[in-house]
């Protein structure tokens, strides 16, 4: 027996000569008690009472590295049904050396590979230890996209098994793979819709619900927020089981790229903000809980509603300093080291003398791979739209996207 510290991400796991406990942001698991945190509930369970969902909690390992994803697949094969109204988890007593036994990968299916989302669904493709195995389908409408997605994991370090990467001919085919989660970067909330609704109908029927975890929507598209709750009624109708997150980000293409994006997430539950947590910390470095189904995208139009106003004051500014004969890299460094640095000054600065000088931004590569104008566009109608909605005035607004 050994005692080891492994940690990933949020989680820290722990085995002592006689006790296993495993500790995260959300649960506690020792030998004797189970014990679940919670805003509303501080109580101890005992461990007989989870016996039905708990079992091999005797376990040896040789290295940390056979604990770590071992634990780490326990830790993912939660049972989502009721226990005495505590959250139950399904333990294996296999190791992980018992490949022949060990839990089969989680299926993700990935929709969409544009500029965004074949960045993130190439950080989804990286090897990392951090998270079991899993198979990872993508799809999107131009098959140039797909093929560009593949070309880039051929290069992608330490990528060994090229099996754990497919691509789905079409949505019902994405569906009927049974994935375990769906994420989904799309430019319309037309598109949107088509998606998670044509995916949602094609999921195998669940006959026996409680012996299947059902499938969770992550929508990564900004999109309304009305859509958005209209889709989480649409996808928990077909099942309780299933469940629909809105994940909207910011970060841009560079964020994508280096995995540092902010997601904004709105979601039914804390646990349902814990469970899709694991996946969005391979592509981004921020989770914000926002509120419920709907506020995620409702917070990423407020965001974006500033961002374009303010990309157009720094647009003005370095046009202005063009014609006074100012160096656009002195500018921009100055507006950098004062009250003017923003996003838009100091990581995509739109002239690209300056965007040169700082090292990232579209501009410095011919105004390609950015975030393009239509899709603002569309963010700031859906703004203003949402404004009138609500009786709410935004002149600002109005006349940035004018």
């Amino acid at each position: 027996m050994v005692s080891i510290d492994a940690f990933a991400h949020n989680q820290r796991f722990l085995l002592a000569a006689s006790d296993i406990v495993l500790y995260s942001k959300n649960f506690y698991l020792s030998q004797k008690f189970c014990h679940r945190y919670s805003s509303n509930m501080n109580k101890m369970v005992p461990l007989s009472s989870m016996s039905r969902y708990v079992r091999g909690h005797h376990l040896l390992y040789s290295n940390s590295k056979q604990l770590h994803q071992s634990l780490l697949r326990a830790s993912w094969s939660m049972n989502t049904s009721a226990c005495n109204g505590h959250t139950p988890f399904s333990f294996s007593s296999k190791t992980a050396d018992d490949e022949s036994t060990m839990r089969s990968p989680i299926n993700v299916a990935f929709v969409g590979l544009g500029n965004m989302g074949r960045q993130m669904a190439l950080n989804l493709a990286k090897p990392n230890d951090d998270l079991p195995p899993f198979h990872l389908t993508v799809h999107d409408l131009q098959e140039s996209n797909v093929s560009s997605f593949f070309q880039h994991a051929e290069r992608i370090e330490g990528l060994v098994d090229s099996s754990s990467l497919s691509a789905a001919s079409d949505l019902t085919s994405v569906g009927e793979s049974s994935p375990d989660f769906v994420i989904t970067s799309l430019p319309t909330c037309e598109a949107s819709e088509d998606v998670v609704g044509d995916i949602v109908q094609s999921l195998p029927p669940m006959t026996n619900q409680n012996d299947k975890n059902g499938c969770t929507f992550i929508d990564t598209s900004t999109i309304s927020p009305n859509v958005s709750k209209k889709l989480h009624q649409l996808v928990t109708s077909v099942s309780p089981h299933h469940d629909y997150v809105d994940a909207p980000v910011s970060g841009g293409v560079k964020g994508a790229t280096d995995g540092t994006l902010t997601f904004m997430v709105g979601c039914s539950s804390p646990k349902i903000f814990s469970n899709v947590q694991p996946l969005l910390q391979r592509m981004g470095k921020n989770m914000i809980p926002c509120g419920g189904p709907g506020s995620g995208s409702a917070v990423k139009l407020c965001n974006n509603t500033a961002l374009a106003a303010q990309m157009l004051g720094i647009c003005e500014a370095m046009n202005l300093g063009d014609a006074l004969g100012v160096d656009p890299t002195v500018l921009a460094g100055v507006m950098n080291a004062s009250t003017a640095k923003c996003w838009s000054s100091e990581v995509n600065n739109p002239h690209p003398a300056a965007a040169k000088e700082i090292g990232s931004g579209a501009s410095m590569n011919g105004y390609e791979g950015g975030f393009g104008t239509a899709l603002m566009l569309k963010d700031l109608n859906l703004a203003v739209d949402a404004g009138e909605e609500e009786g709410l005035a935004l002149p600002v607004a109005g006349l940035t996207r004018d």
